[in-house]
């Protein structure tokens, strides 16, 4: 009896990356014009603030892992994905990774049209850095309770829900007056982000309400590096105009807008 056993083929280039393969990968995400990190998955990049800066909405409690996708996945349209039930990256990073070999190593450049689409120009606000809250505040009790979480009497004193200063209560035919009392001088953390003072105050101002002269304390150095909580929502502070005595709180993601940058290695590649 003859048994013929077929050879294997003699081992050609490593294969590249093409649609319809499952792509591992390791990778740095930093912004094009600041190179601050906004995401990895390499722990020792993550650990390593001096060599990489990170930006405002870098996550530091991330899993750290290898990211796994479906090449040509990204040029389907949301209902096409989930019937192919494909896992999608950001077009420009499928689009970079085609054409790599496992082992290999690029750097890819996503334009906003390629990564998290346009800045939304109605989620982002110009804010003085010198602000005005007025002293006396008038309501009604409902506005009050839903604002203070209590029942309005008159003489209570109560924390303001943003500012944490002390005001008291004034209560006549169902009129609250809420008399904000911080101290001059007394430190604040607006949107739990950064420090603020109590500059001045003039209690004859704003037509008799008063004004409290809030000093909000950023440096232009800090533009790209915080992120403020508002609520529900977030937002990163992408400028500080001294000059101009102003601020830009941006509430979209901060990699919306954005051209991202990408280090990439291909860690394992499979065809599906």
């Amino acid at each position: 009896m003859l048994i013929f056993v077929k050879a294997p083929p003699p081992a050609g280039a490593p294969r590249q990356a093409e649609p319809r393969d499952a792509a591992t990968v390791d990778y740095v995400g930093s912004f094009a014009d600041t190179s601050r990190i906004f995401d990895t998955s390499l722990e020792r990049v993550a650990k390593d603030n001096v060599s990489y800066p990170k930006a405002a909405s870098f996550n530091h409690y991330s899993g750290f892992q290898p990211f796994s996708f479906d090449i040509g996945c990204a040029d389907l349209s949301p209902a096409q994905q989930q019937l192919a039930k494909c896992t999608a990256a950001i077009k420009g990073f499928d689009h970079g990774v085609r054409g790599m070999r496992v082992g290999e190593t690029k750097r890819i450049v996503a334009p906003p049209d390629l990564a998290y689409g346009p800045l939304d120009p109605s989620k982002v606000f110009e804010r003085p850095l010198l602000q005005e809250v007025a002293v006396r505040v008038v309501m009604n009790e409902t506005a009050f309770s839903d604002m203070y979480g209590a029942r309005a009497q008159d003489g209570l004193v109560v924390k303001d829900p943003f500012w944490a200063w002390n005001a008291t209560v004034s209560l006549s035919n169902n009129i609250v007056t809420v008399t904000n009392a911080p101290f001059l001088g007394e430190r604040l953390l607006p949107y739990g982000a950064w420090n603020a003072h109590i500059e001045r105050i003039d209690d004859a101002q704003n037509g008799g309400a008063g004004i409290i002269y809030v000093r909000h304390e950023l440096r232009q150095e800090d533009a790209g590096t915080i992120l403020g909580k508002d609520g529900a929502n977030q937002f990163t502070v992408p400028t500080v105009d001294l000059a101009n005595g102003v601020y830009v709180a941006n509430y979209n993601r901060e990699v919306v807008g954005r051209t991202l940058v990408f280090d990439i290695t291909l860690v394992s590649l499979v065809r599906t």
